[in-house]
């Protein structure tokens, strides 16, 4: 088993910060402001969760790891937008007991195995160890640089492109990639983060009606080039000018491939897009949609309603 891992703060754009929320309604607080079951943060293992607007359009992505006790969680947040996220929660504890504060500086990194077999826990001084699906799956270790480079030494790390490249193949997005305000979490491959089953939570009852209309106009998915853009580009194919994103690429052993999120006419394996503007580079999807909501087929207005908790 080869062991690969990258160091977060060197991908550009994906370094983090960490919140600690400390007080006895820090659980209730969450549940009831993100999208992820907080029942599910148990020790060990980190938790994706996002912060939408009451219409269900992201507002940020967290990870989310649990503390010492049931008083104590922590969230990994995009570093440079750590300190505005501290204020929304800020202003939003009104009546619940909850501190919030920046805690820091901290060193992430995420650890993998090439031939898709679990990696074990690590048993590090000053490490804190979590399995993890997101920002992508494998262990996430969170500490101090040295102890991390201690964590590490047995694993090869991997720059941007090997990042890139592993979170195609998992199908993980990333913030100011796939992941972007105002779009749906099922449009950008982030249904995971979303549970439907825990009760309210900020822009739960749009998110419900999506999942039982079982429809987002945006989904994520799969392509392949011959050659990478030189940014993120849109794209265009089959009579649309705005099919969509191409917002993540990698070179790989099998050539370029990359994330994008394309409208759904346009999501489905084979279909021939290109890049708009100068230059054009044929492109082309080889996945089904990705991290999309299934939906509930057939349920009436009245299971959507239920769904949607409060009306």
């Amino acid at each position: 088993m080869t062991r690969r891992h990258a160091l977060l703060d060197e991908i550009p754009g994906q370094a983090r910060a960490r919140l600690r929320l400390r007080g006895p309604d820090t659980r209730r607080f969450l549940q009831g402001t993100l999208t992820a079951d907080l029942e599910s943060l148990t020790s060990g293992t980190a938790l994706a969760a996002a912060l939408c607007t009451v219409k269900g359009k992201l507002v940020t992505e967290l990870v989310l790891l649990p503390g010492a006790d049931a008083e104590h969680v922590d969230a990994l947040v995009p570093a440079d937008g750590a300190a505005a996220l501290a204020e929304h929660f800020d202003r939003h504890i009104i009546m619940d007991d909850v501190e919030v504060e920046l805690v820091g500086p901290v060193a992430v990194a995420v650890m993998w195995s090439t031939d898709e077999t679990a990696v074990p826990p690590v048993s590090v001084p000053g490490v804190e160890d979590f399995s993890t699906r997101h920002p992508a799956p494998g262990r996430l270790l969170v500490g101090a640089p040295s102890a991390l480079a201690t964590a590490l030494a047995k694993s090869t790390a991997v720059d941007a492109n090997g990042w890139a490249a592993h979170r195609i193949a998992t199908a993980s997005p990333a913030w100011g990639h796939e992941l972007r305000p105002d779009f749906f979490p099922p449009e950008i491959g982030f249904v995971h983060a979303v549970s439907y089953d825990k009760g309210c939570f900020l822009g739960q009852e749009p998110l419900a009606r999506i999942h039982a209309r079982g429809q987002v106009n945006r989904v994520m998915v799969r392509v392949k080039a011959d050659r990478v853009p030189a940014e993120a580009v849109s794209l265009s194919g089959q009579g649309r000018d705005d099919a969509g994103r191409w917002s993540t690429w990698a070179t790989t052993d099998d050539g370029v491939r990359g994330l994008a999120i394309v409208r759904r006419a346009v999501a489905s394996s084979g279909t021939a897009l290109e890049t708009t503007g100068d230059g054009s580079i044929a492109v082309e999807v080889i996945s089904e949609p990705l991290g999309d909501d299934p939906g509930l087929p057939g349920r009436s207005r009245a299971a959507t309603v239920k769904l949607g908790g409060r009306r």
